[in-house]
């Protein structure tokens, strides 16, 4: 097994995989991958931000909050917005449809969207990086496994 935030991302990662058709199966775990002309459109699938606390007094559960960070990159053109759009409507709709990600969280819900140009590679990119904001149950000593 594996800490429950990597058990997410690779949900997600799956998920995006079967229904985001514009990426072609082009979604990595990783915030850091070389894109180009070849893996172009792609989408990243990261982890941020956590904050947790005890569920409740006398209780050894913890409730977690993860920012969950889906970033999809295609080539700067100018059809760069519509094209970002696009995939964004993909990735959505993929979401929307298992906000509990098969049991893992109690919700996922999409609480920004931010749609930039990213002129740190080789070429400049268009981005469009969408936020998760993901709840979900661990035993305290148990970070493996979601409740």
């Amino acid at each position: 097994m594996a800490h429950v935030r990597k058990q997410i991302r690779d949900k997600v990662a799956d998920l995006l995989k079967a229904n985001v058709s514009l990426v072609k199966r082009r979604v990595y775990t990783t915030r850091v991958h070389p894109l180009n002309d070849t893996n172009l459109p792609a989408i990243s699938v990261y982890t941020g931000t956590e904050t947790s606390q005890r569920l409740q007094a006398g209780v050894t559960d913890m409730i977690r909050e993860l920012s969950l960070e889906i970033d999809c990159y295609v080539r700067e053109t100018s059809s760069f917005d519509d094209d970002v759009d696009a995939i964004a409507v993909q990735v959505e709709e993929a979401m929307a449809t298992k906000f509990t990600l098969d049991g893992l969280a109690k919700f996922t819900v999409l609480t920004s969207t931010q749609i930039q140009f990213d002129g740190d590679a080789d070429q400049i990119l268009g981005v469009a990086k969408l936020t998760y904001s993901v709840q979900y149950v661990t035993p305290i000593n148990d970070v493996e496994t979601a409740k």
